[in-house]
């Protein structure tokens, strides 16, 4: 879930054809996720439009390759219905032109047990 998350909520596509916006990867994470999270990764907010102009203007992916998930230092112990994640992943950003980029990312999620299965209902720290 942690994974699925994460992929799902940092990958993009600005190439032509691909996502319109980070509304796209956002509504992607929120199949994931449960509660007020899920509607706000769903939301289109005006702080990104620059940097999703950069990206495009690249025609940009962005991939992801998880590296970790763990329970970080100092928080709740995991139990049946609720754990604190942290998920380390290298992202990955290959232009149509010019050189790649990667860079190391760590994503605090707070998972919950439902009806569903486990859903992020949280981005501490974020």
């Amino acid at each position: 879930m942690a994974r699925s998350f994460t992929a799902a909520y940092a990958e993009h596509d600005a190439r032509d054809g691909g996502d319109s916006s980070y509304v796209d990867a956002g509504t992607r994470a929120a199949e994931h996720a449960s509660g007020p999270l899920a509607s706000v990764l769903r939301q289109k907010r005006p702080s990104q439009g620059a940097a999703w102009a950069a990206l495009r203007s690249e025609g940009a992916r962005q991939t992801v390759e998880i590296t970790s998930v763990r329970v970080p230092y100092g928080a709740p112990a995991v139990t049946d219905s609720a754990a604190i994640v942290r998920v380390g992943y290298t992202l990955t950003t290959t232009p149509e032109s010019g050189h790649v980029r990667t860079s190391s990312v760590h994503l605090a999620l707070r998972l919950e047990a439902g009806a569903d299965g486990w859903q992020v209902t949280d981005l501490p720290w974020a």
